[in-house]
């Protein structure tokens, strides 16, 4: 497994986007509008430098987007389409447009890094499909997965199962006409699921919101359907290979 060097499109992208990093970035924003089929709201001014590295403790960090100053940061030579793709999405989140969703930033990282992931891979999926396959077979080091892979699983098990892809998509896309707080009371009422992101059940708030999350999935599933679900949304989440789970062909659109 390289670090990205000695791939050809890694390499041919990397040169080019070292040079024109504004013009890659406006290019990657038309892609991400046309994979995830709705129009972005990126802040004005946003900027993207490359650095020498981004330090953190016991981590390689291949890029950061920081909402306070509209910036993106990509790490020397560790970063690719794919890192790009997923700080631009970062950009054009509620949770780093909305100041009410801040907290959720920064209580539910995990959370939201996993959906964020999960989105570019399907970004990937639609647009740029060599750097898909890189990304879903851990081809190669520079395009890794890069939020933890367990919440990157569970939004394709449910996705598989019960949500349709695009319910995230309109919960994770900024919109400055639509009230997330109206959308996400929506989205728990039509899946029979409790608050796991903003006023978690007093008992439950220690819980970590991946078990929360699967626990009343698994609820809803044999209340609504059957045990068969309840079996296929498990295995999806432990078991299957991250090729099935995070088939996007597979998912309910």
């Amino acid at each position: 497994m390289c670090i990205g060097e000695s791939i050809e499109c890694y390499q041919s992208f990397y040169i080019y986007a070292i040079t024109n990093l504004d013009e890659v970035k406006d290019g990657l924003l038309e892609e991400i509008e046309r994979a995830l089929e709705v129009k972005l709201y990126p802040p004005e001014e946003l900027r993207t430098l490359v650095v020498n590295e981004i330090r953190a403790p016991r981590a390689i960090v291949r890029g950061g987007y920081d909402p306070a100053v509209n910036q993106i940061l990509l790490s020397g030579k560790l970063w690719c389409r794919k890192t790009l793709i997923h700080e631009l999405l970062h950009a054009v989140s509620y949770f780093t447009r909305e100041p009410r969703l801040f907290e959720v930033l920064n209580h539910e990282r995990e959370f939201i890094e996993g959906l964020t992931e999960f989105l570019t891979g399907y970004v990937l999926y639609q647009r740029y499909k060599n750097c898909y396959s890189a990304w879903i077979s851990k081809k190669y080091l520079v395009c890794l997965i890069a939020s933890p892979e367990k919440y990157v699983r569970l939004f394709g098990a449910l996705a598989r199962v019960l949500i349709p892809l695009r319910e995230f998509i309109k919960l994770y896309v900024y919109n400055p006409g639509t009230d997330w707080f109206n959308e996400y009371e929506s989205f728990l009422s039509r899946y029979g699921l409790e608050d796991f992101l903003i006023n978690k059940p007093k008992k439950k708030r220690k819980i970590p919101t991946i078990i929360l999350l699967e626990d009343m999935i698994v609820n809803v599933l044999r209340n609504r359907m059957s045990e068969k679900e309840v079996e296929e949304f498990r295995e999806l989440l432990h078991e299957a290979p991250l090729d099935v789970v995070l088939d996007y062909g597979s998912m309910i659109k």
